[in-house]
């Protein structure tokens, strides 16, 4: 594990809270490259409880890898509570990692079904990217 990166069950612990607290997801265009999340475009939506329910499957499962991604990641999931307020961030990097609030966990997460998270990201988009 790199110098700085939290441990998996850290961020696993993280991630229950997060979720457990999500009422919807955005989908925001990148990449990020320090561009505040009010300022992305919007490129899909997720409100649903089971497409919410499927999304926590395909972008938590897996392995973490010890070390973030270099590149600066694209599109952006932004979980938002029942008020509209941010209650974290995970950027795509590579069609494979999801980085969970990248700056504060440094992990990247491995997916377990990149194909389907893939899959689950066209079929909501809404807008251009």
């Amino acid at each position: 594990m790199t110098s700085g990166a939290a441990a998996a069950g850290t961020i696993r612990t993280w991630l229950t809270d997060a979720w457990s607290r999500t009422e919807a997801a955005l989908i925001l265009g990148g990449p990020g490259l320090g561009t505040p999340l009010l300022e992305r475009p919007v490129a899909g939506e997720v409100f649903t409880p089971a497409g919410l329910a499927e999304l926590r499957a395909l972008t938590t499962t897996g392995d973490f890898t010890g070390d973030i991604c270099r590149c600066p990641g694209s599109p952006t999931l932004a979980l938002l509570d029942a008020d509209g307020e941010f209650v974290g961030t995970g950027s795509l990097h590579g069609g494979t990692d999801v980085s969970w609030e990248r700056g504060r966990f440094r992990n990247n997460l491995t997916v377990a079904d990149p194909e389907g998270l893939r899959v689950f990201l066209e079929r909501h988009r809404t807008r251009e990217r």
